[in-house]
């Protein structure tokens, strides 16, 4: 709801999706598979989108690697969003063992189609991430930081 105004604070609302949308819903990243792919995300216009991402480890896998991939044909070319922290979006498994909740800003502006991808390293039927991911929206412009 673009321009919504919350009565009580009189203050201006950016995003543009009335809920948040789960993307990966609790997956389990083992022996099969070692790595997910969401459905693709169809967004044109939208800024950006704020991920938030929630992983648990049992035992002990290597790591989990979050990328964000975008597609310019409908989904037979992806190609990997290595900008700021999206570079770099690695957990071990001693940081997931008492669970992981994380949210991140990734830019859209000119990227009408993308997903996320999730994949797992030292993983097997016992070694495993659990992973969920949630994205939500937004069209008006905000400032990044780069890591």
């Amino acid at each position: 709801m673009l321009g919504l105004t919350d009565q009580a604070a009189g203050v201006e609302r950016i995003h543009t999706e009335a809920a948040w949308t789960t993307i990966i819903d609790d997956v389990r990243i083992d022996d099969a598979p070692t790595f997910y792919n969401s459905a693709m995300q169809s967004t044109p216009g939208y800024a950006g989108a704020w991920i938030l991402i929630d992983i648990d480890s049992t035992l002990a896998p290597t790591n989990l690697r979050v990328l964000a991939q975008w597609t310019n044909d409908g989904g037979t070319t992806w190609w990997d969003f290595e900008e700021g922290l999206w570079a770099s979006l690695y957990w071990e498994d001693t940081d997931t063992a008492a669970g992981v909740n994380k949210a991140f800003n990734l830019p859209l502006g000119g990227i009408d189609d993308w997903r996320i991808r999730v994949v797992g390293t030292g993983t097997d039927a016992g070694n495993y991430f659990d992973v969920t991911v949630i994205r939500r929206c937004y069209t008006a412009a905000v400032g990044m930081a780069h890591a």
